[in-house]
């Protein structure tokens, strides 16, 4: 008897929880990329002090102007800046220009170390007190700093609310992938694994829509924010993991969701449900297992540091692409549309590509040809802005498949217990990534334009090299315990779909029994 035969592989409890976590995925990648829209790159011109050789009728983006005194020139302190585009943003809001420009990419990265404190807290509070308590102590700090930062007064608060936003969502996410990878068959599982990801290219082609509309920052947060409040009334709707209730030795649990689960999907459950325990899952000795406890397990280990380098890159390299948007040639709202746009066909081509050729190699070409396109940029003239932008465009669609297939991916090469905190383990390295994906752009303006592509592509390189000691996770059941985590990849491996996920009812074969 098999867990997903009782209550169906994906049905309409499963679709449920798809269709809420999808919402969420929308409004975290507008939080994600807000400050494209919040911090602009704004044209300003000084104000004061007024000097007689100032142009009143251009914008100059000078930070002084021309004086008579022994430096020739003195500070502005204040600033007009050009709405052709934008109306109100924080830019103009704190002057965030000339010496505090840097307080851009600083919310930026503050944003990105919410994220890394998250995916470190979260990620093993769900694996200690379950997927569903973590959601919903997300879901407030979310909600209420989302809110509150409506009310900023000053930088300082508008960085602080930032951060807690962050904090927050970033495990309405990443937990909830984990539980939607643990509710759903084996059969389903790589089409909603990337389909959920969707959400993400949805958020991101949408944003621009948003900016649009709503070019002053506050109601610019007002839009962000309203979407998460409905949510509220859909906690009823998202269960526990029963994967999670069985590695817990929570039976009692496991039986009423088995129960519900299989209702709502309009199963009749035929025999003992109480059958599907599973023994070898040995709760008690794989209770809250943390990282260290990964680190034991010589192959799990390997597999761990490769991936957390390899989620840095590509987190690296997905948040400095997108950040920049507007520094490429043509419209901002428009570039950001096609950035986002490009990731519809990037989840298409990654769908069709795992599912023919699988997991590694799907994740070693999409490297290789993002870093290439990166690299290739430093070659074409400044004469060809569009061009550039064409190959800044190609590795955005790369990197985008790659980084979608990195969360499916992982998700399969670990086992139950300690699912969640390695997910968390290796987006908390990705966050190192996104922390320092904005100081790219001031990186190129300190060392040479062509310093941010270069190191684009030679990460996506070796990074891409890497991914070929991974072992490939197609056609492979979800393991459950620790030692089925170690034995991924061996040559003595026998699962395949046709054994995924199934549990065998006789106690003589317990020891081979798997969900």
């Amino acid at each position: 008897m098999d867990m997903f035969e009782v209550i169906g592989s994906f049905g309409p409890w499963q679709r449920r929880i798809f269709i809420i976590f999808f919402i969420i995925n929308i409004v975290g990648m507008w939080q994600n990329l807000a400050m494209t829209f919040f911090a602009p790159k704004m044209n300003f011109r000084c104000v004061e002090p007024v000097s007689e050789a100032d142009n009143r009728t251009t914008f100059d983006n000078r930070c002084d102007v021309p004086s008579e005194g022994e430096n020739g020139s003195v500070p502005c302190t204040k600033w007009e800046y050009d709405i052709s585009f934008y109306s109100q943003t924080v830019v103009s809001e704190w002057d965030l220009v000339c010496e505090r420009e840097w307080l851009i990419s600083l919310s930026k990265s503050v944003y990105m170390v919410g994220f890394l404190l998250s995916v470190i807290f979260f990620g093993q509070l769900s694996d200690s007190v379950g997927r569903l308590p973590t959601l919903i102590i997300s879901y407030v700090i979310t909600v209420v700093s989302m809110m509150l930062t409506l009310f900023s007064t000053s930088y300082i608060m508008f960085l602080i609310l930032r951060f807690l936003q962050a904090f927050g969502r970033t495990a309405l996410s990443t937990v909830g992938y984990v539980l939607m990878m643990e509710v759903v068959g084996a059969l389903h599982r790589t089409s909603v694994g990337i389909a959920i990801q969707l959400g993400w290219s949805l958020g991101f082609a949408s944003l621009s829509a948003l900016g649009w509309f709503f070019r002053h920052w506050f109601w610019f947060q007002l839009a962000l924010s309203l979407p998460l409040l409905p949510l509220v009334f859909t906690y009823r709707l998202v269960p526990e993991s029963p994967r999670w209730l069985l590695t817990k030795g929570k039976t009692t649990k496991f039986d009423k969701l088995v129960q519900k689960a299989a209702r709502a999907n309009g199963k009749v459950i035929k025999g003992d449900v109480k059958d599907l325990i599973h023994s070898e899952m040995e709760a008690d000795s794989q209770k809250d297992q943390t990282l260290l406890y990964i680190l034991k397990w010589p192959k799990m280990k390997n597999r761990a540091l490769n991936c957390f380098y390899i989620w840095f890159v590509n987190s690296f390299m997905y948040y400095g692409l997108s950040f920049n948007t507007n520094d490429f040639a043509g419209n901002p709202y428009l570039n950001l549309f096609v950035a986002g746009a490009l990731e519809f066909p990037s989840y298409a081509f990654l769908f069709w590509s795992i599912k023919k050729w699988g997991r590694r190699f799907t994740l070693v070409l999409l490297m290789m040809v993002g870093g290439g396109a990166c690299t290739f940029i430093v070659a074409i003239p400044h004469e060809f802005p569009l061009l550039k932008t064409s190959l800044a465009m190609a590795g955005k669609f790369c990197v985008t498949g790659s980084f979608g297939l990195l969360y499916l991916y992982t998700s399969e090469m670990y086992p139950t217990a300690v699912r969640s905190v390695t997910l968390g383990s290796c987006s908390m390295f990705a966050r190192i990534g996104s922390i320092l994906a904005p100081f790219v752009h001031e990186l190129g303006k300190l060392l040479h334009p062509a310093v941010p592509n270069v190191l684009y592509g030679l990460l996506a390189l070796t990074s891409g090299l890497l991914a070929l000691l991974l072992p490939e996770t197609k056609d492979r059941k979800l393991p459950d315990t620790l030692e089925e985590g170690e034995k991924i990849g061996n040559s003595r491996e026998i699962w395949n779909t046709s054994e995924a996920d199934t549990v065998f009812v006789s106690r003589r074969s317990l020891s081979n029994t798997r969900l």
